[in-house]
């Protein structure tokens, strides 16, 4: 009986498993699906995934890091380590010219009942007009590809999923801690200075991690809504946010700028988005990976210039025409656990 327990307590504790960074860091928003590309869950802002559901291999996936595919049984007390993307983009000297423009490249995931049901990639580009102070996109669907099931899920999920695409680019620098402390009880690791820590009354709501040249801020944005629902007193709102257990985190990686320095898009470098919500239907997962890959500043012809390029090249493109703009951007291709599920969908360019 003895050792029937203890083989037990081994299996459930094989469940777990912790996913750190070169500095033994927790890292936030791993996606982990299993081998054949089903959708198991994400690790909690000190990298754990409690229970990874019986899976005996599983792929591991975040924008900052390079994928990984393991063996759970081998793992070390259930730890696992991946190794830093390194991505980042040249320092652009400043021009006398009035937009600030940011190509970026993206990636779509909705998952429905934890199968892949919708993926959508493509490049985004965004300018930022300094003399009128506002954002100039350009149409995401000019240099896309897609892959779904029917295309009366697809036009319902892209539109869900478009809200946060490559368009949503936004200021990354460092907050200063003045400034935090008016939305958040900010504590630092005595172990790491580069570690803070954000809370509110309801809990720890996410972390900055200064990264060599990098901060990277992760955010419970779900639990932070909620909470402000609860103070204003917005009973309906938040009754139906917990009705559809709404859930909204994401981590935006930004240049290491000092406190006080003025940010603007150039200090962009990638993001993650995970949220989701259950409805008729079932459980969704929307995942948007977002990434940097040029910064230039340009006048309205250079701008004009740039789309016209980038329509005429990617418009009708196919997944081999994106897989060679991400290794001329060095981002990593799609991990091997999303490919599987790929196989499952229809394509449409």
């Amino acid at each position: 009986m003895t050792i029937a327990a203890m083989m037990t307590t081994m299996s459930v504790s094989a469940q777990r498993i912790q996913v750190v960074d070169s500095n033994g860091e927790g890292i936030p928003l791993v996606s982990v699906l299993t081998e054949d590309g089903i959708y198991i869950g994400k690790t909690d802002l000190d990298g754990v995934l409690s229970d990874v559901k019986g899976a005996t291999k599983v792929g591991l996936t975040h924008v900052a890091y390079k994928p990984k595919l393991v063996t759970v049984a081998s793992l070390p007390n259930g730890r696992v380590e991946m190794e830093d993307l390194n991505f980042s983009i040249a320092e652009v000297v400043i021009k006398p010219k009035p937009y600030i423009y940011v190509e970026a490249y993206y990636r779509v995931y909705v998952y429905r009942n934890d199968s892949l049901g919708y993926y959508h990639c493509g490049i985004m580009p965004n300018a930022y007009n300094q003399q009128k102070k506002k954002f100039e996109h350009g149409s995401y669907n000019n240099c896309y590809v897609e892959y779904y099931p029917s295309f009366g899920v697809a036009v319902t999920w892209g539109a869900r999923a478009d809200q946060n695409r490559a368009g949503q680019i936004r200021m990354s620098n460092a907050p200063s801690k003045e400034k935090l402390k008016t939305k958040y009880f900010v504590t630092t690791d005595d172990r790491n200075p580069n570690h803070w820590v954000f809370s509110i009354p309801e809990g720890i709501v996410g972390q900055l991690v200064r990264n060599g040249n990098q901060v990277r801020t992760t955010l419970n944005a779900g639990k932070i809504q909620m909470y402000a629902n609860k103070v204003k007193g917005e009973k309906k709102v938040l009754a139906k946010r917990e009705e559809i257990e709404l859930d909204y985190q994401f981590t935006l990686i930004g240049n290491n700028k000092q406190d006080g320095e003025e940010a603007d898009i150039t200090d962009f470098i990638m993001e993650t988005n995970h949220w989701e919500y259950t409805d008729k239907k079932g459980h969704a997962k929307f995942i948007i990976e977002c990434y940097a890959t040029i910064h230039d500043y340009l006048d309205q012809n250079d701008l004009n210039t740039k789309k016209k390029e980038l329509k005429n090249r990617y418009k009708r493109a196919t997944l081999e025409d994106m897989e060679a703009y991400e290794r001329q951007h060095g981002i990593p291709n799609l991990p091997a656990t999303v490919r599987q599920s790929l196989r499952k969908l229809k394509h449409d360019n």
